[in-house]
């Protein structure tokens, strides 16, 4: 307290100084320079006063006791280690660096690091963990305290939590799960029954870099005389119908030989099959939401999933306009590299994406803009954004007595309040610190690209095989939800009811 009260002090005597000084200045007016003070009557009135600047936005601090000493404890974090091929872009770049490089990223982690280190007298420590599920089960049936964090990808977890083999953050001292810098969209989506066991944060950027966006190519735009994304977006009028029209447009047989050739034709969208829950959560439409009473409930059955799929299914299975690169996975073993080559030679008026992948087009000399994807139609109010489960991480805590929860929970609470900052800002400036850069919308475009974001337990849980059966339809001539739906029926309802509203309501009732 002593700390915060000598602040307080200081803080009130430059407050009362700054008022003072005006009344100071003109008591301190000498008869040889009070003549030169103009006369109130003979000053304009229309004068208006000077403009007083703005005071600078305090930096939300997190509500940690001021006595917090750990007495140097060791605090482990499982990271991602580096892969090949397409999963090289997924590795954990956001839990530990070896010092400061000039990278915005690198620099803030190490700053973040030694500031939670400093202030909770803590030593954080990185270990690559390939498979983290397996790690925190063995971690939680042996007793162990090998690792008090993980940062588990999203699509790894279902068995994680439904077995209670993670803590209960509701339960974790010090984590302050109101605070902006927790993903309050997660909290609302991955929560059921009082039970929350994994969440998104500043503390980490995995779940930003896998949210789904589209890039547009600024170059064709002009060249076909077409609206600019940016304003359609800005207006509430970047809607699937208008993606589909635009990308109509471009769409060429640049070779004419009537055939359709992935790198001599123009398309006016690329996309992946991750993209098919992607659109369909952009359109306000889910597998499963909850009900007005906080159940779990299949909403892929609704008239507006229906509608949302059939105009999916006018859109983007005419390969002549669209093409879904998990087509070509036999052509280019890392598909991100191959679709990113295709729009960088201005080849594709739109490319759906991880934001992550952004960042490997800088060396990308027509220029491109970022925009979220587009709603079902200007009704919808709201654009929304899909975390993909596959490359996503969050932040969990394994389900066992032998790790200090009060250190991990403060360790949790700052590295996330910090990283609100530093790294949150270091991010925006990698996504910003390129062609994208040039553009006065690009902060509220990523704004609103990372402010709606769904996390939909239907797919994430992989309940009635729906999401799966997307993904490989997406590569077929259609979805056809209607057949789908009438194929796993059965299924659906087992899958919600046997493997995850049971054991969840199992686990709040034992009070996990």
């Amino acid at each position: 307290m002593k700390k915060r009260n000598r602040f307080q002090s200081i803080f009130l005597f430059v407050l009362v100084l700054l008022v003072l000084l005006p009344s100071i200045a003109a008591c301190s007016q000498t008869p040889q320079n009070a003549d030169e003070a103009a006369p109130a009557e003979n000053q304009d009135a229309t004068d208006a006063p000077a403009a007083v600047p703005e005071e600078e936005e305090k930096k939300l601090l997190p509500d940690l006791p001021e006595d917090l000493d750990y007495a140097g404890a060791t605090v482990t974090i499982m990271q991602h280690p580096f892969s090949a091929g397409d999963w090289a872009d997924w590795l954990s770049r956001d839990i530990w660096s070896d010092g400061l490089t000039g990278e915005p990223i690198n620099d803030a982690v190490f700053q973040r690091n030694a500031y939670v280190e400093e202030t909770l007298n803590v030593t954080i420590k990185a270990e690559d963990v390939a498979n983290m599920p397996d790690m925190i089960q063995k971690q939680v049936t042996s007793g162990s305290g090998d690792y008090n964090i993980s940062t588990a990808r999203i699509q790894s977890l279902p068995t994680t939590v439904t077995k209670g083999y993670l803590v209960n953050l509701y339960n974790m001292p010090h984590v302050d799960l109101e605070k902006p810098w927790y993903d309050e969209r997660c909290i609302a989506d991955a929560s059921y029954y009082g039970l929350l066991y994994y969440i998104t944060g500043d503390m980490i950027i995995l779940d930003d870099d896998s949210t789904g966006a589209m890039v547009f190519n600024k170059q064709l735009i002009g060249d076909y005389h077409l609206e600019s994304p940016y304003d359609l977006v800005q207006e509430g009028t970047w809607t699937l119908d208008k993606m589909a029209e635009m990308a109509n447009t471009v769409a060429e047989d640049l070779n004419g030989n009537g055939e359709v050739d992935i790198e001599e034709d123009r398309f006016g969208i690329l996309w992946q099959r991750d993209a098919i829950v992607s659109f369909m959560h952009g359109s306000n439409a889910r597998i499963v939401d909850k009900n007005a009473d906080g159940d779990p409930e299949y909403t892929i059955t609704s008239e507006h999933a229906q509608d949302v799929f059939d105009k999916i299914d006018q859109i983007f299975f005419d390969p002549t306009v669209v093409q879904n690169m998990h087509n070509y996975s036999s052509k280019y073993p890392d598909i991100y590299v191959g679709e990113a080559n295709i729009f960088r030679a201005n080849n594709a008026l739109f490319m759906w994406l991880r934001m992550r992948v952004a960042q490997n087009l800088r060396d990308m000399e027509a220029d491109f803009g970022i925009i979220p994807v587009p709603k079902y139609d200007e009704a919808q109010e709201q654009y929304f954004s899909t975390v993909t489960k596959y490359t996503a991480a969050t932040v969990c805590i394994p389900n066992t007595s032998a790790i200090d929860w009060d250190m991990t929970g403060a360790v949790v609470e700052l590295m996330n309040a910090e990283g609100h900052y530093g790294l949150h800002e270091a991010y925006y400036e990698n996504n910003l610190g390129s062609k994208i850069s040039r553009d006065v919308q690009s902060t509220e475009m990523l704004d609103l690209i990372f402010s709606n974001r769904i996390y939909d337990a239907g797919e994430i849980y992989e309940l009635g095989s729906i999401s799966s059966n997307l993904y490989s339809r997406s590569a077929e001539s259609g979805i056809n939800l209607a057949t789908l739906l009438a194929q796993y029926s059965k299924m659906m309802a087992k899958s919600l009811e046997k493997s995850f509203m049971t054991p969840l309501k199992a686990l709040a009732e034992a009070g996990n």
